[in-house]
């Protein structure tokens, strides 16, 4: 869960959402948002997932044996351009 949640912090920053701002959203004080972000507290999967769609990201289960295919389409067989990548607009139209 740990890379989850600090998925899920860096999207906070990046968004220039405070804690507080966060916490606002889901109901939830700050001082809780701090401690599931610090790994104190164990968020319940419902906190989780309404982080997650609150900051533009979606949870999803894969089963183990797809992970290395989801992976490519994620990241691409090099890190310059995942598969999922949209096509260049020159070749949209062609």
């Amino acid at each position: 869960m740990n890379s989850v949640i600090k998925d899920l912090k860096n999207a906070r920053v990046d968004k220039k959402l405070k804690q507080s701002e966060l916490g606002g959203k889901l109901g939830l004080p700050q001082s809780h948002i701090s401690k599931i972000e610090k790994g104190l507290t164990d968020p319940r999967l419902s906190t989780v997932t309404d982080m997650a769609r609150l900051l533009d990201h979606e949870l999803i289960l894969v089963p183990r044996s797809l992970l290395p295919s989801v992976r490519a389409l994620i990241d691409g067989v090099d890190e310059d351009k995942p598969l999922w990548d949209l096509d260049d607009e020159e070749d949209v139209g062609s």
